[in-house]
């Protein structure tokens, strides 16, 4: 008993880091390679969010810069960014 009631409480805390992360919703007919920069984190990594796909927790810092080509946007953690019309909105 005890050993599930341990799973179901680091399944939650697992979950509640997601939930304040940086989510972005894709609503437009195509895909995009979105880079992250968390804050003053030197690496940039690199999702690919389908056409009107979304990707969650994207960004567990403070605050993270995301870029799509022509267009750039910085946002705080637990922002959801929204891609419309090839730009980049809170």
């Amino acid at each position: 008993m005890k050993k599930t009631i341990l799973r179901i409480v680091i399944g939650l805390s697992l979950m509640a880091g997601s939930v304040w992360a940086t989510d972005v919703v894709n609503q437009d007919g195509k895909k995009y390679v979105i880079k992250v920069q968390g804050e003053g984190n030197l690496s940039i990594s690199e999702h690919t969010v389908g056409p009107n796909g979304t990707l969650y927790g994207l960004c567990g810092y403070s605050f993270c810069s995301f870029e799509i080509p022509g267009d750039k946007i910085n946002a705080d953690k637990g922002d959801r960014i929204t891609i419309r019309n090839g730009k980049l909105v809170k």
